[in-house]
């Protein structure tokens, strides 16, 4: 996926985000369709996670994808903004030029 350094940070913001969440790691993985020790040989073990595992964990157990992929997150406002954008091409073009950036 990346170096090792970024997959330590991504395994440890995962783990924050589980306990900050409340959620066990079976729980999560179960919740993700995994195997119920996957999210636990991922942080605990040598598993390298892959892109689309990681979003579907985060996805199925609202947490943020890009907190634990970039260590960055957004506020629910922002995040919506980006999904309305996203999904309407003309959307995303008039926002663009009100922007002054087309």
């Amino acid at each position: 996926m990346t170096s090792e350094t970024d997959i330590s940070g991504i395994k440890d913001r995962l783990r924050e985000s589980l306990e900050k969440a409340g959620i066990s790691m079976r729980a999560a993985s179960v919740a993700a369709g995994l195997g119920p020790g996957y999210v636990h040989s991922l942080i605990k073990d040598g598993t390298e996670p892959t892109v689309s595992k990681l979003a579907q964990i985060c996805s199925k157990n609202g947490i943020s994808f890009a907190y634990v992929l970039l260590g960055v997150d957004m506020d629910p406002e922002t995040r919506r903004l980006l999904e309305l954008i996203e999904a309407d091409p003309k959307r995303r073009a008039n926002i663009l030029a009100l922007l002054g950036d087309q």
